[in-house]
């Protein structure tokens, strides 16, 4: 048996992966892969950077950009761009 994700660490790691594809314009043209949205978060919490994301997916905050030879990549939703400042501001 695993370690459940509490709602604060929840939001604190749903709130890094905002902020970390904002910071690097990942909007249009610019993506960032999974193991760079994964590298800031804390090594226990790590594992549920995928769940988190595939949360992010689901609520159409993040596009999923495609597949690289690197990986999967990431970018925001610019339509929902001020719903996105409003969690990350």
């Amino acid at each position: 048996m695993g370690k459940r994700l509490n709602k604060v660490e929840y939001l604190k790691i749903k709130k890094n992966i905002l902020k970390k594809l904002y910071s690097n314009q990942a909007f249009s043209k610019g993506h960032l892969l999974f193991e760079r949205l994964q590298s800031g978060i804390p090594s226990h919490l790590q594992g549920f950077v995928k769940d988190v994301l595939d949360d992010l997916v689901k609520e159409e905050l993040v596009v999923l950009y495609g597949k690289t030879k690197f990986g999967d990549a990431y970018q925001l939703n610019i339509g929902k761009l001020k719903e996105i400042e409003e969690l990350i501001l």
